[in-house]
């Protein structure tokens, strides 16, 4: 058992570094803003942080843009060409310059929108300021990194700028009237993560950045086309339940609704960081009884873990926001469904579809979900009106909805 258990660490010994980087870094990523948490809550006030965290979820839209799919694509290019310095700068110049030119529409998409949302009058700055996220998708090319499966340079950079300027946070923020300073922070963090990591790839790593004849940039945006229709349709949904609970509800259910998806984050973190890990050696070998095993520890683990949710559920919040947060609870055990869900979706979505080829399936049942979401979304409008508990069951729905689907045409392309 000893000696299997040993050859099996030594033939996956890339998988298991890559996965702990990962773990780190997921886990930092969203552990950072819950130490923030109680201070920011208890600083700005529940209104003016549901504010702030609105215009997250606005300019969440814009980050969909720039991403573009390019996380799947471009890491999936990377992966097979490593060893090609010549593709490897080919592929990283064109996803910056596609990524570059996306940025720059963001921008103006942002100063035309920003005219009709009302819960933004009086408060562009926050909203521009918040374009942050946006930049940073552009200069941290995380896709390359996992791309060469060498996760270790982007968990160092994100875990050193994540702990100053969290320290920022602290020392910096003290009353409500310090809220801009909080997107400030965030973004000097984000800009300098990126400066060291292009860094890293174009002195430590030699690849050269070019610029690169249209037909190639062509090639790579439409490679990535399908995934980011797919990427719109599911990152669309999550994104719309702030933004519909801020413009029907209040910036306090806001603050609500992110607390509870803050804590059902941390639970999808293992799931997200085995994906993030195992993609690359299953776009690569495409083998299928790797998947099926990794498929049935996934499912396992993830149901262990809602009940462990719905078991601390109370007390977390309690802990993080006081008792004028307990509204969070319910929230947490709906949202909670989806952590399952999700884990059961990933593997016969990005793990078997996507990794085996069949991308276009992949991203017409997310089209479908996406649908599927909003069309939810308007009966309960036109019908009982919103409240955040609806809200929250729609979500869950449009996830079970898209696993079964992707579960059918797994079968479908026996697959499974």
């Amino acid at each position: 058992m000893l000696s299997k258990l040993k050859k099996a660490v030594s033939q996956n010994k890339r998988i298991i570094s890559n996965f702990s980087y990962l773990s780190v870094l997921q886990l930092f990523n969203i552990l950072s803003p819950l130490i923030a948490y109680p201070f920011l809550i208890k600083a700005l006030g529940k209104e003016t942080y549901g504010l702030v965290i609105f215009a997250q979820a606005v300019v969440g839209y814009l980050v969909i843009l720039v991403a573009f799919g390019f996380n799947i694509t471009a890491t999936k290019e990377v992966s097979i060409h490593r060893d090609d310095k010549n593709k490897l700068s080919e592929i990283i110049s064109s996803v910056l310059i596609i990524k570059t030119a996306l940025l720059v529409i963001s921008f103006l998409i942002m100063s035309g929108v920003l005219i009709y949302i009302e819960q933004a009058k009086n408060y562009e700055t926050l909203f521009f300021l918040t374009m942050w996220m946006v930049l940073y998708d552009v200069i941290f090319p995380q896709w390359y990194f996992q791309g060469i499966e060498k996760m270790k340079y982007i968990t160092y950079i994100t875990l050193v700028s994540r702990v100053t300027f969290l320290g920022f946070i602290f020392v910096i923020i003290k009353s409500v009237d310090d809220y801009l300073y909080l997107p400030i922070i965030n973004g000097i963090g984000a800009l300098i993560s990126g400066i060291i990591s292009l860094y890293i790839i174009f002195w430590k790593h030699k690849i050269k950045f070019n610029c690169q004849p249209i037909n190639k940039l062509k090639y790579y945006l439409k490679d990535a086309l399908t995934i980011f229709i797919s990427s719109v349709s599911i990152n669309l949904y999550k994104s719309t339940n702030k933004v519909v609970v801020g413009a029907f509800l209040g910036m306090s259910e806001v603050a609500y609704y992110d607390l509870a998806e803050k804590i059902i984050n941390i639970a999808k973190t293992p799931q997200n960081i085995l994906s993030q890990t195992i993609f690359p050696k299953i776009s690569s070998d495409r083998n299928m009884s790797f998947v099926k095993k990794i498929f049935n520890v996934s499912i396992l683990f993830n149901i262990l873990l809602y009940i462990v949710i719905v078991i601390l559920a109370k007390p977390i919040v309690f802990f993080l926001g006081g008792v004028q947060m307990l509204p969070s609870v319910i929230i947490i055990y709906i949202l909670g469904f989806t952590v399952p869900i999700l884990a059961m979706g990933n593997i016969f979505g990005f793990q078997s579809l996507v990794a085996f080829g069949y991308v276009k399936e992949f991203a017409k049942v997310v089209v479908i979900a996406g649908v599927i979401y909003f069309t939810q979304l308007l009966s309960l409008w036109l019908t009982l009106g919103f409240t955040i508990i609806s809200i929250s069951i729609i979500n869950v729905s449009t996830e079970i909805l898209t696993t079964i689907y992707l579960f059918f045409l797994c079968k479908k392309r026996k697959l499974w």
